[in-house]
């Protein structure tokens, strides 16, 4: 019979993603860097990326979003529910 240490598979706390600013960008205000923070934890899969591409990532979610949107209101009025 194994023994396992229950403790190391319990979340720990959660790191902050780490933001991926342009060097010679104005600089950016703490508030909407922790709102750009809060945008990268909702877009999975946006974790180190530049914003350029982060930006082009969000409009692809955004825009799969609605899609799924659209495909479970068809299916919602085709079965009636």
């Amino acid at each position: 019979m194994s023994t396992r240490r229950w403790s190391r598979y319990v979340r720990g706390r959660k790191r902050r993603a780490k933001l991926c600013l342009p060097n010679n960008a104005v600089k950016v205000k703490p508030s909407l860097k922790k709102r750009l923070r809060e945008l990268q934890g909702a877009v999975p899969g946006s974790e180190g990326m530049d914003m350029q591409t982060f930006f082009q990532n969000i409009q692809q979610y955004i825009l799969q979003l609605e899609a799924k949107v659209t495909v479970l209101r068809c299916l919602s009025n085709l079965y009636g529910v």
